[in-house]
């Protein structure tokens, strides 16, 4: 990037905490922030102005020194992203760091950065921003999400267990850390340990996603006093059994709901999840909107921001670009108190026996059930050519129950094969990034 916005990210806006220098501790492994400046500005060698480069955020600590060799040169390009789930050709320069042909042709003159999606469609997608916004994006989640129990104080740390090539992680943990010189610890989601232990000695800023929590929980033997920490949990709805489990083993801890998407970084947030009616207001200095609404208030959700994606680019093809605007890829309505209630995907209608069903519909009808933690439905079609709409419901629920509060659906949107896992045993039915 090379702007005077990042180059001058070192300088603490406000005094900082006594101790140790601060920097981040990524599993095992520690750097304070000033020595991956120093190891980046070494590998900036590598670095030519107006190129593109990927940084793998697996690298660990390495990852990091990258992104400051990039960051720390004049109109460049990163792509924050796992090698693998990109698809491109690339030249390996260094550690965590490969040089790649730029994914918006022409003169740059602004840095750009991007992030791969979800990829649930299968086709890598990329969100592309302004990385000169870095800064702003920093100060801006700082305030609005961390609040006046956090911003502004030395001593509060930042942690997660999700991984950091997720936009949320990015712009959430790395980049409020980095600017305003915070401690960040990565630690792995099978082992809260750390994390429990540095919340019962200072404030700290916890993300993490609802099942990766609620694992945390039943793997420990005794609670935790966690009274000094958010917990802010992305990824849908929160629903009132895992607020029930999390807050029992967390003694203490404040659940806080977010939604959003790779496109728009972070949307609204719900300060009392457990509901599953909406997903809380839009967050402040956030513009949100509905674009198309019909008459029942519904619309295709957008927003615009610092953290918004510029360009939106599918490897193989040319970056699209949104003007000025990002529209996002969940339809929502607004309820009478401002809220924001989802109403499901843009692309989330599949056809069943050539009738169009919504599965993530039928996900927050299940959510509604007492004693359910978590629900996934698809369309599930076999070799024969059958097709099921299939649910797989995790919590204190069994088969019949499931079945009967779905009666009150459409006879198209009753699922016709249900799985039902108790939480305890849900580990297997997770992906490694807490996805059903």
């Amino acid at each position: 990037m090379g702007r005077p916005a990042f180059t001058r990210f070192l300088t603490p806006p406000r005094p900082a905490r006594a101790g140790a220098p601060p920097g981040v501790r990524w599993g095992a492994d520690f750097a304070s922030w000033d020595d991956l400046l120093r190891r980046g500005e070494q590998r900036a060698a590598l670095v030519r102005p107006g190129h593109a480069y990927l940084v793998h955020p697996g690298a660990g600590l390495e990852a990091l020194a990258s992104l400051f060799a990039v960051a720390t040169v004049p109109d460049t390009t990163l792509l924050w992203a796992v090698p693998e789930s990109l698809g491109v050709e690339s030249h390996r320069l260094g550690p965590g760091l490969s040089e790649v042909e730029p994914p918006v042709a022409g003169s740059v003159d602004r840095p750009l950065w991007g992030v791969c999606t979800s990829g649930s469609s299968g086709v890598p997608k990329v969100a592309i921003g302004h990385a000169d916004l870095w800064e702003l994006v920093a100060l801006h989640y700082e305030t609005v999400l961390y609040g006046a129990a956090y911003a502004g104080d030395p001593d509060t740390a930042v942690a997660t267990c999700l991984p950091p090539q997720f936009s949320a992680t990015f712009f959430m943990t790395v980049l409020p850390s980095l600017f305003l010189r915070r401690d960040l610890v990565i630690y792995p989601a099978h082992d809260w340990s750390g994390v429990q232990e540095l919340a019962a000695r200072r404030p700290t800023v916890v993300l993490a996603v609802p099942a990766l929590a609620a694992a945390a929980c039943l793997a420990g033997a005794a609670t935790s006093d966690m009274s000094r920490a958010t917990m802010f949990l992305g990824g849908g709805h929160v629903s009132a059994e895992r607020v029930r489990l999390i807050g029992e083993r967390f003694v203490g801890v404040r659940l806080v709901n977010l939604y959003g998407t790779a496109e728009t970084g972070a949307i609204s947030v719900d300060h009392e999840p457990g509901h599953n009616a909406h997903v809380g207001r839009p967050i402040a200095g956030k513009a949100v909107w509905l674009r198309d609404v019909d008459e029942r208030g519904v619309g295709t959700l957008a927003a615009a921001g610092p953290d918004c994606a510029r360009y939106l680019w599918r490897p193989g093809g040319p970056p699209v670009a949104n003007p000025g605007y990002v529209t996002g890829t969940d339809y929502a309505r607004f309820d009478d108190d401002g809220r924001l209630c989802l109403q499901g995907r843009v692309d989330g209608g599949e056809k069943l026996a050539g009738v169009l069903v919504y599965p993530r519909t039928v996900e927050r009808h299940l959510l509604a059930l007492d004693g359910v933690s978590d629900a996934r439905v698809l369309v599930r079609r076999t070799a024969a050519g059958l097709e099921h709409l299939v649910a797989k419901v995790v919590g204190r629920v069994d088969e019949a129950a499931v079945r009967q509060h779905c009666q009150s659906l459409a006879e198209i949107e009753r699922p016709s094969r249900v799985e039902c896992v108790a939480e305890r045993d849900a580990a297997a039915a997770y992906s490694a990034n807490g996805k059903l």
